[in-house]
Parts: C-alpha cells; sequence; structure tokens
C-alpha cells in the first residue's frame, strides 16, 4: 500500500512531474469531480459561482484534459441505466416496463440492474453503467444507502431518483406519496366501521415503509384511536413474510377485523394466512394492499388497494433526464411537472396516489 489517495491514477508528466489531473481542479475549487467535468464540456447547468470556481482552478493549475477525454465525454451512446431493487418484485417489473417504453420513445436503449434485493449489488452497479458510458441513470432503490449516496455526489452522468430519495444529495427525483396512500387506506378501513386495525410494515430498509405507517397513525389519530390500539407486525416485503406477519396478527385476541400490508404481494400472502386461519375475506377480515400492481386484480378476492401512479412516474423520470441531456441551457423547460404540482430545478415531486376498492374489504361482522 502507498500513501497516494485513492482515485484516478496521475498521468506521467514528460518532465518527470506528475500532470495536474481533475481531480486536482476538483480540490481547489472545492466541487466535484462531476462538476469540473460539466463546467469543461458544458454538458449541463452549473451556477456562476460555482463555474467561475471551477474555471480559476483550471487556470491557476493549467490543466489541459487531454483530446481523447474530451472527445470522450461529449459522445452520446444513447443508453440510459435503470438501477432497480427487484425485479422478482411486481411493482419494479411494472415501474421497468414504463421506463423502457418511454425511453424507446426518445430513441434511448435501456439497460437494466437487478439488484435482486441486494444494496450493495445496486450500488456496484452505479459504477458499472458509468463505466459502459451510459448518457444516464434512473436510481430507483427501496433503500439508498450510504454506499449509494458516496458515488451520487460525484455522479459522472445525469442520474434521477425514481420511488427513493437520497438524503444529503441534491437530485431530481419522483415518488408517490406514499403517507398519504396510507391514510386514504385506513381512512377507507375505519369509514366501514373497522375499529381493530393490523398492519403489516415493510422492511427497515424501505423508505416507504414508515411514510406508510405515519400514514396509517394519522389516520387513527384523527378517528381517536390511540397508536398503541394498532397491531403491528414485520415483514421482508415478499408473499411468505407476508403470509408469516398475518398469520403472526391473526393469532392476537382480539384479533384484527382489518389488515393494512406494505403491498399487494404482502396482501396476496395475507389472504392465504386468513383462509389458513379459516376466515373469510372480506367477511370476517378486510385486507387492504398498496401499489395496484396486476396481481392485484387477479387473486380471490380482488384486492383493494392503493394505486401508485407507476406508469407516470416511468414517464416523468425518463423526459427528466431526457430534457437534461438535451436542453441543459434551459432549466425552465424540463418537464417537472406530474398531477397539479409544478417544481423547478433538481427537487423531488411527490405523485398523489389514489384509492382502489374492490372485494377485500367490507364492513365488519357485528
Amino acid at each position: 500500500m502507498t500513501g497516494e489517495p485513492r482515485g484516478r491514477r496521475r498521468r506521467p508528466h514528460p518532465m518527470g512531474r506528475p500532470a495536474v489531473t481533475i481531480d486536482d481542479v476538483a480540490a481547489r475549487a472545492g466541487v466535484s469531480i462531476a462538476t469540473v467535468s460539466r463546467v469543461l464540456t458544458n454538458a449541463k447547468v452549473v451556477r456562476p459561482e460555482t463555474r467561475s470556481r471551477v474555471v480559476g482552478a483550471v487556470e491557476a493549475l493549467g490543466y489541459r484534459p487531454s483530446g481523447p477525454a474530451r472527445a470522450l465525454a461529449r459522445s452520446r451512446t444513447h443508453t440510459l441505466g435503470l438501477i432497480m431493487t427487484d425485479l422478482a418484485q411486481p411493482f419494479y417489473a411494472e415501474l421497468t416496463r414504463a421506463v423502457e417504453a418511454a425511453a424507446r420513445t426518445h430513441g434511448y436503449a435501456l439497460v437494466l440492474a437487478n439488484g435482486a434485493g441486494d444494496s450493495r449489488r445496486e450500488a456496484s452497479y452505479l459504477d458499472l453503467l458509468a463505466e459502459r458510458r451510459v448518457d444516464g441513470i434512473l436510481v430507483a432503490s427501496w433503500g439508498i444507502t450510504e454506499r449509494h449516496v458516496d458515488w451520487l455526489v460525484r455522479a459522472p452522468v445525469e442520474v434521477v431518483l425514481v420511488s427513493c430519495r437520497a438524503p444529503g444529495v441534491t437530485l431530481p427525483g419522483i415518488v408517490a406519496a406514499s403517507r398519504d396512500g396510507a391514510r386514504l387506506a385506513a381512512e377507507h378501513l375505519l369509514a366501514l366501521g373497522h375499529r381493530r386495525l393490523g398492519e403489516v410494515t415493510g422492511p427497515p430498509h424501505s423508505a416507504a415503509a414508515p411514510d406508510r405507517h405515519l400514514g396509517v397513525l394519522e389516520a387513527l389519530a384523527s378517528a381517536g384511536i390511540a397508536a398503541d390500539g394498532l397491531a403491528v407486525a414485520h415483514c421482508d416485503g415478499d408473499f411468505e413474510s407476508g403470509e408469516r406477519a398475518t398469520a403472526q396478527l391473526l393469532a392476537r385476541s382480539p384479533r384484527p377485523t382489518a389488515v393494512l400490508c406494505y403491498n399487494d404481494l404482502v396482501a396476496a400472502g395475507a389472504l392465504k394466512a386468513a383462509r389458513a386461519a379459516g376466515l373469510s375475506v372480506p367477511g370476517e377480515l378486510s385486507v387492504i394492499g398498496f401499489d395496484d400492481v396486476p396481481l392485484a386484480r387477479m387473486v380471490e378476492p380482488a384486492l383493494t388497494t392503493v394505486a401508485q401512479p407507476v406508469a407516470e412516474m416511468g414517464v416523468w423520470a425518463v423526459e427528466r433526464i431526457h430534457a437534461a441531456l438535451t436542453t441543459p441551457l434551459d432549466p425552465a423547460s424540463r418537464p417537472e411537472s406530474i398531477g397539479p404540482q409544478v417544481v423547478r430545478g433538481p427537487a423531488v415531486v411527490e405523485a398523489p396516489c389514489r384509492l382502489v376498492v374492490r372485494d377485500s374489504t367490507a364492513l365488519p361482522r357485528a
């Protein structure tokens, strides 16, 4: 091991001195390497004061990017990368279809990176996609980790977040209003007359899980029901863990008359647990899901659920990254609206959810 910091290797200088690198410019200007690259290639909008610092550092250090590096920076591959948590999850399968369709309309090919539920694997794909020289990366992860953030703050390409947030990083993104959606679900059950509610919450690394739990608690508080009146069990977000968690809730006394589930896959597991316990749905137990993936209409009974605007979110993300790549000097022209909300600049948009009432919820038995 040497004392040299990790990063790019310095190019050898003909006089034996190390050549100035882009790392040196970034350090002197107090910005990321990606920001230096954006200034040098005019790849995207940079604040005037930031641009001034970078240009000053370049002049002070005498930095000269190589010809091949400049050509590489300016070239386009007409490909986008999509990193998503797990293609086996119906929600991410739906989102992938929406992103791919939107990408094709703009002439982009899509490179898919499936994290398979492993956040470390997701983070490693960031480097891989950048090495493949994709024009931009869409990140759809249910849990942005520190490894993600370390890379995102120095991202060498355009990045848009879909259905996730990156704390401490200013990046454009779109998420569903999960908290409002969960509150709608709980209010629906309360309006039917249910007072003993159970909730199967999502995995701890899911950013949406705490938001949905808070939405349920808000609905209970409005109805005058204390938080400790909610029976809670945790799951991993899949069918099997949803079945196990629901079985735990149904073993309690008194048992809940209705169960709110983290997603539709978990709700399908809840239906199986109810059948195993000899309970009819919705006669003896109401079950409600979240996402409104095709599975929600296929199970018996069809699931009452909260619909996320998955297709609209996928289209928004592609439009946003396409606009950043093609109109870098006019940020006001970037498409950053969905529904009634309009934002400017690198901000996160919340897309409204809606309640879809089907056959799995009903009045509680007297």
